[in-house]
C-alpha cells in the first residue's frame, strides 16, 4: 500500500508513522528498524547521555539510510544545550514532548529542522500550533 500525503511528502517516509520515542529504548537499533520499514525511527534523549546520544545517532546512519529523528522530552532535558547538540548532529527532524511547545520551536526551525510537538489534548494541540510546530504527534 502507499501512501502520499503531507506527512509521507514532508517528512520523506512512504508510510504516515512516527515511532515512539521511549526513554532508554528508542535507541538506533529500534529507530533503524521502523526507519527502514518506510516509518520515521526516533531516537530519545530524554536519558539525557549525550555522548551516548551521538553514538546512537552514528550507529543509526551506519544502520539506515532513511530519514529518522529525535525527540526532546522537555520535562528531562538535562543539559541546556540540547538544541545545539541536536543541531549539530545533523538531524532535521525532531519530536518535542513534555513541555512548552514554544520553548525550542523557533531555535530549532531557524536551524532548518522540521518540528513535531507531542499532544495529549485539544487544547495542548491548538497551543502548539500557535507556537508554529510543522505536526503534530496525537497521543491518546
Amino acid at each position: 500500500m502507499e501512501f502520499d500525503n503531507r506527512i509521507t511528502r514532508l517528512l520523506g517516509v512512504e508510510v504516515p508513522v512516527v515511532q515512539a520515542p521511549m526513554g532508554w529504548i528508542a535507541r538506533s537499533q529500534l529507530a533503524s528498524a521502523v526507519s527502514n520499514a518506510g516509518a520515521l525511527g526516533i531516537i530519545e534523549t530524554s536519558s539525557g547521555e549525550l555522548d551516548n546520544i551521538r553514538e546512537e545517532i552514528i550507529k543509526m546512519r551506519d544502520l539506515t539510510d532513511k530519514p529518522f529523528g529525535v525527540n526532546i522530552a522537555q520535562a528531562f532535558v538535562r543539559d541546556p544545550n540540547i538544541v545545539q547538540f541536536v543541531i549539530d548532529q545533523g538531524v532535521k527532524f525532531v519530536t518535542t514532548s513534555a513541555g512548552n511547545p514554544e520553548r525550542f520551536t523557533d531555535e530549532l526551525k531557524s536551524a532548518g529542522l522540521t518540528v513535531f510537538h507531542v499532544v495529549p489534548s485539544l487544547s495542548a494541540a491548538l497551543k502548539a500550533v500557535e507556537g508554529g510546530v510543522d505536526g503534530l504527534v496525537v497521543e491518546g
